[in-house]
């Protein structure tokens, strides 16, 4: 059984982050524990005076306490950072990773063009210097164009793509896995790329014509925990898009409900 550690805030209300990653990771079979980097009251899209408490002080003393215990992990899963100070509290948790463990890093900073709200360029720096000690990263297009410091484009062909993959593959991580890649008016999808042997991987499901907060998170979660599970590429693939086009299908017809995904119907159909 592996286990991993997330390190990612808890939104307590809105379906990203550690909400979603915990569930998914644990419903996946990997043992989850969490380094929470901030308590917020809600996520930081689609809602308005949210209350943030800072846990930067507090990760060091748990990082240190879990060392003096002996706790190891196969994996460590970062997301959403706000705070740039707890970067060098990030690198500090491989050591305590087993031999052959993993880091898999989700910038997860911006969409759309743009960086998260409350977000600085000081968080893309940091991001930078994380993914150069990754083994494996799950940027969506408009972050790798910042941590490439390249102009966002709203439309990509596939010479773009293998271009963007090789270049962020030639910061450091051994896979690249892009998300929201989409050639067709009516497809997205995702593509990996392996530095080693330079195989490429496409998958692409339906797009559906409808934004919900948290879809790179339930993805991301997924991924990593078929990577973990030892699922080859085109697999991991699959299964996060297949998983995250259901959970929007889930949602479709509650009107009020675009602060995040119904991932956990799917969970509960077995995935």
């Amino acid at each position: 059984m592996k286990k991993i550690v997330s390190i990612q805030d808890i939104s307590c209300y809105g379906q990203c982050s550690l909400t979603v990653a915990l569930p998914i990771l644990s419903s996946f079979g990997i043992e989850t524990a969490i380094l929470p980097s901030a308590i917020l009251s809600t996520h930081t899209g689609g809602f308005t005076g949210f209350t943030v408490h800072d846990l930067t002080e507090e990760m060091p003393a748990i990082v240190n306490h879990w060392e003096k215990e002996h706790i190891r992990f196969d994996a460590i899963y970062t997301g959403y950072i706000g705070d740039a100070r707890q970067f060098d509290t990030i690198r500090s948790t491989k050591r305590l990773l087993n031999e052959g463990g993993l880091m898999l890093v989700d910038p997860a900073m911006a969409d759309n063009g743009k960086l998260y709200p409350a977000l600085t360029e000081d968080i893309v720096g940091g991001m930078r210097g994380l993914v150069k000690e990754a083994d494996v990263i799950l940027p969506n297009l408009t972050e790798a164009a910042f941590l490439l410091d390249e102009p966002y484009k709203e439309t990509y062909s596939r010479e773009d793509v293998l271009d963007i993959l090789k270049k962020l593959a030639a910061m450091g991580p051994e896979n690249v896995i892009l998300t929201g890649v989409s050639y067709e008016d009516d497809r997205i999808g995702a593509v990996s790329y392996n530095k080693t042997d330079g195989s490429l991987i496409e998958y692409f499901t339906e797009k559906i014509p409808r934004n919900y907060h948290g879809t790179g998170d339930v993805f991301s979660s997924v991924a990593i925990a078929e990577i973990l599970n030892g699922k080859d590429m085109e697999t991991v693939l699959k299964s996060a898009c297949e998983f995250v086009v259901k959970s929007i299908k889930n949602t479709l017809s509650d009107e009020n409900h675009g602060y995040g995904v119904k991932f956990e119907i799917v969970l509960a159909e077995g995935c």
